[in-house]
């Protein structure tokens, strides 16, 4: 009996993974002192959210992005330079936590927190001096919930070869592939499912028992 409990709990804790983790990417974060904020740290291993097929159904988003004439940080934006804003939307059953921008090759702003893979990161929250999170619509503050909207701001916003903000469609942080029309990656933590998680319980819970 002991062994049957045993192979439920690696049986419930593989399908929790497989659940919340389809594609991860491995990242390294690190803050940059003296900056807008510090960068909050991130497990090494993370989910990547998309806009295009490539993304699996758990980490597909929408994107869209407009230019808008707030700061998230004023003391390093400049008034010459529009700032992005950009709109994102939990297109997956999933909720996620902890949600980065991260730039790709040829993209910069100036409200970054540190870098992830060595490329300009900021944390997306309204905490801090640097407040890039202008706008959820769900119900758990910093919680990107399914069907939930976000909209953030990155200060002074540019890409060397004209693509934009909401470009947000290949897999690897950072990209860099010859052709590759993606400007940035947003990297988040997924959340289990409350079904999972109480799955999880019983079955851990049983092995104890016996």
């Amino acid at each position: 009996m002991k062994r049957i409990n045993t192979l439920l709990t690696t049986a419930v804790l593989t399908t929790l993974v497989t659940q919340v983790s389809a594609s991860p990417v491995s990242v390294s974060s690190q803050d940059l002192p003296n900056h807008c904020d510090s960068l909050a740290p991130l497990p090494t291993i993370v989910d990547e959210l998309g806009t295009t097929a490539v993304f699996p159904a758990d980490e597909r988003i929408s994107a869209t992005a407009t230019i808008i004439n707030i700061d998230a940080c004023s003391s390093s934006s400049s008034p010459l330079i529009p700032n992005a804003l950009v709109r994102i939307t939990n297109l997956t059953t999933i909720s996620f936590t902890d949600l980065h921008y991260v730039t790709d090759p040829g993209t910069g702003f100036t409200n970054f927190d540190g870098v992830i893979n060595g490329f300009e990161a900021v944390r997306i929250d309204n905490v801090g001096v640097n407040k890039p999170l202008i706008f959820e619509s769900g119900i758990l503050p910093l919680v990107f919930e399914p069907g939930e909207t976000w909209e953030f701001i990155l200060d002074d916003w540019g890409n060397s070869a004209g693509f934009g903000a909401a470009d947000l469609g290949s897999i690897g942080v950072p990209t860099g592939a010859p052709g590759d029309l993606s400007t940035g990656s947003i990297v988040a933590i997924p959340v289990p499912e409350p079904a999972s998680l109480a799955l999880l319980s019983l079955g851990v819970m049983a092995c104890f028992k016996r």
